[in-house]
Parts: C-alpha cells; sequence; structure tokens
C-alpha cells in the first residue's frame, strides 16, 4: 500500500494528474467491478483540484470534479487507467508515431486501441466496472478474483495480481540497469556543462573513472 500524489507540473504538465508510490490489490465482484481504495480516491478528488487550478480555464471544470476515468488498453496484459485531463496522453502517440514505424501495423494498433478505451465513471461506492472488451484484453475471466492497482506517474494501471508479483524482478534488474544514469546525473554530467566537478569523495564515479 502506498501514498498516492499528484504533482501539478509546469509548460507541458501543466493541468495533468500525476500518480506516484501506490499500488494496491483489490477484489473483483461477479459484475467485474473493483472499489478504488479510499485513500486513493481521496487523493485524486483532492489533487483534481489542485490541477484544475494549474490548468485554468484550459479544461472544463466537470473534467475535474468527477471520479471519472478513460480505461485503455495497455502494453503486457495491462489495462491502462487515465484520470481524465490525462485523455489526450492515451492516444498523443498513435496521431504522431516515431517515424520508421509500418504505417500499417500502427493503423491496426490505433483501431484496435480506440475500440477497445471506454469511459467509466465510479459509482457512489467508488466502484469502477471493467468493460468485457478490456477484461478480455487483460485476461481477466470470471475467475479472477483479485487485481492490483499500481500508480505509473500519468495513469494507473490493472493487471491480475500474479503477473505483477511475476513482473516485480524484472522490473527492479531493469532498474539497477539504467539507475546509475537516471539517478546519478552529477557523475554522469560533464564538469563543463554541469557547473559542479564531478567528486569520488562519497562513492561517487566520475566521467573518467576507468572502472565504469
Amino acid at each position: 500500500m502506498g501514498v498516492a500524489e499528484l504533482l501539478a507540473g509546469n509548460n507541458g504538465d501543466r493541468g495533468f494528474v500525476r500518480l506516484f508510490g501506490y499500488q494496491e490489490s483489490v477484489s473483483l465482484d461477479t459484475r467485474g467491478r473493483f472499489r478504488l481504495p479510499d485513500d486513493l480516491a481521496a487523493a485524486v478528488h483532492r489533487e483534481l483540484g489542485r490541477a484544475r487550478r494549474a490548468a485554468g480555464a484550459d479544461m472544463p471544470a466537470a473534467a475535474y470534479e468527477r471520479l471519472s476515468f478513460y480505461l485503455a488498453p495497455g502494453t503486457r496484459k495491462r489495462i491502462f487507467v487515465y484520470p481524465i485531463p490525462n485523455a489526450d496522453l492515451a492516444v498523443r502517440r498513435f496521431e504522431n508515431p516515431p517515424p520508421g514505424m509500418d504505417p500499417e501495423v500502427i493503423r491496426q494498433a490505433r483501431d484496435y486501441f480506440y475500440n477497445r478505451v471506454r469511459f467509466v465513471e465510479a459509482d457512489k461506492q467508488n466502484r469502477l466496472v471493467i468493460p468485457e472488451g478490456l477484461r478480455q484484453h487483460a485476461d481477466i475471466d470470471e475467475q479472477v478474483q483479485q487485481i492490483t492497482l499500481v500508480a505509473q506517474n500519468y495513469w494507473l494501471t490493472l493487471s491480475r495480481t500474479e503477473l505483477v508479483e511475476q513482473r516485480a524482478a524484472e522490473e527492479q534488474e531493469a532498474f539497477e540497469q539504467v539507475a546509475p544514469d537516471l539517478l546519478d546525473p552529477v557523475y554522469r554530467t560533464p564538469p563543463e556543462s554541469s557547473g559542479i566537478p564531478p567528486s569520488s569523495e562519497d562513492g561517487g564515479r566520475s566521467e573518467t573513472d576507468p572502472q565504469q
């Protein structure tokens, strides 16, 4: 269990909801519904208000007042859950794909994606229903009774709990591979561009360290 936190960003992130540090397993009922945990629901409500103030008049007020989301097919048998102010992020890359990708494959993937995106609003008990097409996408059949919510910055993911547990070791290994470059900018940035001379006094490595 974690704490959901939103940062109302500047520039390109202005008015977007951002969620970090949250993972929680929730139960599915026979109608394919799950209940948003109280702490997550409260945090989303609170931070939607903050995002609304950051966005000004750029988005209609209703986008920040209702506890509602766009549910979309995600990668690796996951469902991506976008807060309404972040909905544009779900389609932006399909509209502007990276160069060199096969246009026909992009078209097919885009059609698959758009055909399964659904708007879902929480009921009075903060329950959300997972549409059938998305349940099929994520292999969440009638036998699945528990799923896990994970905060992934601009969206939440939903997937079968056992898949989250299986991916944990793989994700940690990937983190260890890239973290020194991503989280240690002082020692990875040339002194002339950073303005801060590298130092190994606290165990850090400089650009010229032969042990890299």
